[in-house]
């Protein structure tokens, strides 16, 4: 939301991500470039104790589609969201623990149902 307010009417040819870059006295914006991105991702690993070395820009690519599953977001707005054109994405995604137990939760009742 921050991020939509300090961008409201700029020019629509404008850099959708941003970041302040301090040059003496003066703060500029300026585009959001990859290695930027990765060394934040990075530095807030660090910062709450975790290996920083296990994060880069991908964490983003994984995390987008796991986050979204567990919302129960639709899987084509998923796909179209990271541009996928097959179903690969489904691979990123990761079960927390209540979602591999749903599986064999049913399982069960199916074969407590037939008598199993």
């Amino acid at each position: 939301m921050r991020l939509m307010e300090r961008t409201a009417g700029r020019p629509g040819d404008s850099a959708l991500f941003v970041m302040e870059k301090v040059t003496g006295r003066r703060a500029l914006t300026v585009p959001m470039t990859h290695d930027a991105l990765v060394g934040g991702i990075k530095s807030l690993a660090e910062r709450v104790g975790l290996n920083p070395s296990s994060y880069a820009g991908h964490s983003l690519r994984r995390g987008g589609p796991t986050a979204a599953m567990r919302l129960d977001v639709n899987s084509i707005y998923i796909k179209m969201q990271g541009d996928w054109k097959s179903d690969c994405f489904e691979r990123y995604c990761e079960l927390d623990t209540e979602q591999k137990l749903i599986l064999p939760g049913a399982m069960a009742e199916a074969a407590v149902a037939v008598g199993m």
